[in-house]
């Protein structure tokens, strides 16, 4: 009876044990929490939205830092109040205390790398999707980045899907695309080396100002894409394989709908700027990237209708063209690309590039 009493006490101590640590360990991975009234700062890049919720719209993106009042609590999502007086929702597991967030801040910084030496080739191809271009990114990163490293870029500014396939050729040294399950197929397959993240923006669905079919009643962009199938509604689609195409092609299949051949679908064949001007001409509804759409939103007779469904995430990867396959290809300069556009000074530049007083793109380079 003594043995079996002990043994009783050891695994009710152990059980004891486990639970302690089990807490101090779910403590020590979600952070102190954050309480109403407490001032806190945003651990990443963050939507701003007006509503609680995926589906509430997003206001702004918060930069990593920002500090914000909290008000109150719903579900999973935070109500703050920013310095400038607007008040929003973000959610909830990327804020941290002030105080915790100052003492991460000021904990001893690890000194940089130094910058590597590229001896660049004098000349570099540039195969790209068409929003880098119609968004204007590329007319501040390319001069920067030709007049540091003593190159001549040319840039080939095309769907997502022809910038693969010139990589696969080898008419590119590098790549700079939207589309990550092509992206990892391209690695995975030997084309593509020292694939990086950059940036991100998300996608919208856009259509007339008075959203004919009501999607803008609805929360996912699968419903809203099939409401408009099933209304009949017209569409202009890109058609061209771009990332932006991908991504449409994927929510079509959500509901098995095969819109190709369809009266009120339409394929432009163009890059997306000139896939929105069609669909405005033509009072139709589309898929656009975020930063194409801040950048030609005043030339269009067209709204978002439905915006922050996280299936319309929008993540951009360079890719530097394998030289084991291409031994010709200028390898140097396309590893110092992906080291501009991913460093310090290359992030700060997509920051900092706006139009009509909006960030196109989030830098996102790990």
């Amino acid at each position: 009876m003594k043995k079996g009493a002990e043994r009783k006490k050891i695994l009710f101590l152990a059980t004891v044990l486990l639970m302690i640590v089990f807490t101090a360990s779910m403590v020590f991975s979600e952070g102190a929490p954050v309480n109403i009234g407490d001032t806190a700062k945003t651990t990443t890049a963050l939507n701003f939205r007006e509503a609680a919720g995926m589906t509430g719209k997003i206001a702004k993106v918060l930069v990593r830092n920002t500090e914000v009042t909290v008000l109150n609590k719903v579900g999973g999502w935070y109500q703050v109040k920013l310095s400038d007086g607007k008040v929003g929702y973000v959610y909830a597991k990327y804020l941290m205390l002030a105080q915790a967030a100052a003492k991460a801040e000021n904990q001893p910084a690890v000194q940089p790398a130094a910058e590597p030496v590229f001896k660049a080739e004098p000349t570099m191809v540039l195969a790209t999707t068409t929003s880098t271009r119609d968004t204007g990114l590329l007319d501040v990163l390319m001069p920067a980045f030709d007049k540091k490293y003593g190159v001549t870029t040319k840039v080939v500014s095309v769907g997502t899907g022809e910038a693969i396939e010139m990589g696969k050729r080898g008419d590119a040294d590098v790549i700079l695309v939207h589309a990550r399950k092509s992206e990892d197929e391209f690695v995975a397959s030997g084309f593509g080396v020292n694939r990086k993240d950059v940036m991100y923006n998300f996608f919208f669905l856009v259509g007339p100002k008075d959203d004919p079919v009501g999607v803008a009643d609805l929360k996912t962009v699968q419903e809203a894409m099939a409401k408009v199938a099933s209304s009949k509604a017209k569409f202009v689609s890109r058609g061209d394989q771009s990332g932006t195409h991908k991504k449409e092609l994927a929510i079509w299949s959500t509901y098995g709908i095969k819109p190709q051949g369809e009266a009120w679908y339409m394929e432009s064949g163009q890059g997306m700027g000139d896939t929105l001007m069609m669909a405005g001409e033509m009072g139709a509804y589309t898929l656009v990237d975020s930063g194409t759409w801040f950048a030609f939103q005043d030339k269009v007779n067209l709204k978002v209708v439905l915006q922050g469904d996280p299936i319309l995430f929008n993540p951009y990867g360079v890719i530097a063209v394998n030289p084991e396959k291409y031994p010709n290809i200028h390898h140097n300069a396309a590893n110092a690309f992906i080291y501009f556009i991913t460093s310090d000074e290359g992030q700060k530049m997509i920051a900092d590039y706006k139009k009509n007083g909006q960030q196109l793109f989030m830098p996102d380079a790990k």
